[in-house]
């Protein structure tokens, strides 16, 4: 449901810990509701969830099976309320922070739907931790909303049976040892579990990024400890370096001025060669302007107004130039909604972006289609690009890949992309360990979906080659030099 942006596990956990799910333990949900003015239960089977509006006060209900219990609510009531019709019984709720709706249906009471009755958490007291149970609610939960068992060739009922019978007595220990085998069977870096206040999450990525490529090469060079740290950080500047070095003068100064300032914002500067004037833009993430401190879910409108005026000067300044090399190689993702804003940039009519499912109970839903509309009122870019990509163009960047790569005027040029393309899908166990999940299946105007395989890209090229590095050069730009140089 959010959109390829990790959760911080320490901030995470720790609000849960503290603030559990905002109950008395004394009273059950039914008799708080009770007491209550505003009463309102609005329910989404494909998301297996339940809002709950308690007078000021906006409950989350995670549903699984028939069984139900409260987790951790990440959109505010005045969030929720903002964005939020109402029609016949019906809710849709159109999150601002991510492309697609979520639509609900309002029921009478919780009994419609938990027919299986209610689930104690570990912020009450009555709670007893039992790692079968916690299993086959995260194996049924899975079951349930993972959207890519088939593409991943996983038997999801031989995983069931394999680790079942194992968990009768297990304590937590034994539990996160199979959770770790299955997330790492699953491969998928969008599925992660977050289980403590000082450890990352478990988290398995199918393909290498940069920084995963370094440590293999610093490992192949015998280096361990501080010196493969240097290693890594050498090699990851001297990347940006390189690039640099490519630019005009007049650009060049102010590109390392910016990555000095802010060392993850855009960067742009112009490539002269030849007589011809190529622009470079530089984008390690879609987060930019948005403010990541907390954990709540918040309207993200103001960053991306922000971003397009950042937009603005970055199209201004590579006006002059005659083509234009994005560059996503190393970008780890971010929002879809601020991808989008830089989409617009690209294109002179109502164009379709993205088709977008959800997946529930086996079978893919409709969930909505993405159209990008054009501002022809701010500086935009129509002539020939060139898209950099990599294993490491990740999340939202890959999905702005997949979309861009549907554009008649773009080249994806270096490896295909990682190959995780649906939103993260927060999830809650009863024990207070938070998973993520894939549930969200991605289509571009050209019916092409690329989960596991990445975007593919039109011109074949290591990214990253470190014969290239040694030279201080840029494979993937002496890529493109050499296919504008191209005469037949």
């Amino acid at each position: 449901m959010m959109k390829k942006f990790n959760l911080r596990p320490i901030t995470l956990i720790l609000c849960i810990v503290l603030a559990g799910c905002h109950f008395d333990e004394n009273k059950s949900s039914v008799e708080v509701v009770q007491q209550t003015q505003r009463n309102e239960l609005w329910y989404s089977e494909h998301y297996g969830e339940i809002k709950q509006i308690v007078d000021e006060r906006l409950v989350t209900w995670q549903v699984t099976g028939s069984s139900c219990y409260p987790i951790l609510t990440l959109d505010p009531l005045p969030l929720f309320d903002a964005f939020s019709a109402k029609s016949a019984g019906l809710l849709t709720y159109k999150r601002p922070y991510d492309s697609g709706p979520v639509k609900y249906t309002e029921i009478s009471s919780l009994d419609e739907v938990c027919k299986d009755g209610f689930i104690s958490t570990s912020d009450k007291s009555d709670y007893t931790f039992d790692a079968q149970a916690i299993f086959e609610l995260f194996w049924l939960d899975m079951k349930n909303h993972y959207a890519f068992f088939s593409e991943r060739n996983i038997d999801w009922d031989a995983v069931y049976n394999q680790y079942a019978g194992q968990l009768s007595d297990a304590n937590e220990t034994k539990l996160l040892g199979v959770f770790r085998e299955i997330l790492e069977l699953l491969n998928d870096g969008h599925t992660r579990l977050y289980f403590s206040l000082e450890e990352e999450p478990i988290n398995f990525e199918a393909k290498p990024t940069l920084s995963k490529r370094l440590e293999r090469e610093a490992v192949a060079l015998n280096l361990s400890g501080e010196l493969a740290e240097k290693y890594i950080e050498t090699q990851t500047n001297q990347l940006q370096m390189t690039i640099a070095q490519y630019l005009d003068q007049e650009t060049k100064q102010d590109f390392i001025m910016r990555k000095q300032q802010s060392p993850n914002g855009p960067n742009w500067g112009v490539i002269n060669t030849g007589g011809q004037h190529i622009g470079y833009l530089k984008l390690y993430h879609f987060q930019n302007f948005i403010d990541v401190a907390g954990i709540e879910r918040q309207d993200i409108s103001y960053a991306n107004a922000a971003f397009n005026d950042l937009l603005d000067e970055i199209f201004t300044d590579l006006s002059r130039t005659n083509q234009l090399i994005i560059d996503i190689r190393d970008n780890e993702g971010g929002h879809d909604i601020q991808a989008l804003e830089l989409i617009k940039r690209f294109i002179s009519q109502n164009t379709l972006v993205w088709d977008i499912s959800t997946f529930y109970a086996g079978a893919l839903h409709q969930l909505t289609s993405v159209y990008a509309e054009p501002d022809n009122d701010r500086p935009y870019y129509l002539k020939d690009i060139y898209l950099l990509t990599s294993n490491g163009t990740f999340s939202a960047s890959e999905t702005f890949a997949l979309a861009m790569s549907a554009l008649p005027q773009v080249t994806l040029v270096g490896r295909a992309t990682a190959g995780a393309t649906s939103d993260t899908f927060p999830r809650m166990l009863p024990n207070g360990w938070i998973y993520e999940l894939s549930n969200e299946y991605y289509e571009n105007s050209l019916d092409l979906n690329v989960e596991v395989l990445g975007v593919p890209v039109d011109v074949e090229v290591d990214p990253f080659d470190i014969t290239f590095r040694k030279e201080n050069k840029d494979a993937a730009i002496e890529k493109v030099l050499s296919l504008l140089s191209y005469e037949p």
